[in-house]
């Protein structure tokens, strides 16, 4: 792939095919859905819904390849986390405990 001008740079020229080598390695997808996996664990201790963790491929990248990914789901809905929105609440707490 030949690099690739960057909106907003002078000099700065972005080659994405290590980006897209190392997105679709096994590494990534299993560590994604470690991520994935925890974040259902815990919306599951805090709510009262089913919650699931799965792999899938998302497009991302100069040409939206597909990439590994995981998703987070909610298997047996409850209205009162769909109400309090525990799937939100729970990523966003993880997120400002990383920091």
């Amino acid at each position: 792939m030949a690099l690739q001008r960057v909106r907003g740079s002078r000099s700065y020229k972005a080659d994405d095919t290590g980006l897209r080598e190392l997105g679709t390695t096994s590494a990534i997808g299993d560590a994604t859905l470690a991520a994935a996996q925890l974040l259902a664990g815990n919306a599951q201790a805090v709510g009262r819904g089913e919650y699931e963790a799965a792999p899938t491929t998302v497009l991302a990248g100069w040409q939206n390849e597909k990439r590994a990914g995981a998703v987070v789901r909610e298997s047996r809905p409850d209205w009162k986390d769909t109400r309090d929105a525990i799937l939100l609440r729970v990523a966003d707490s993880m997120r400002v405990r990383a920091e």
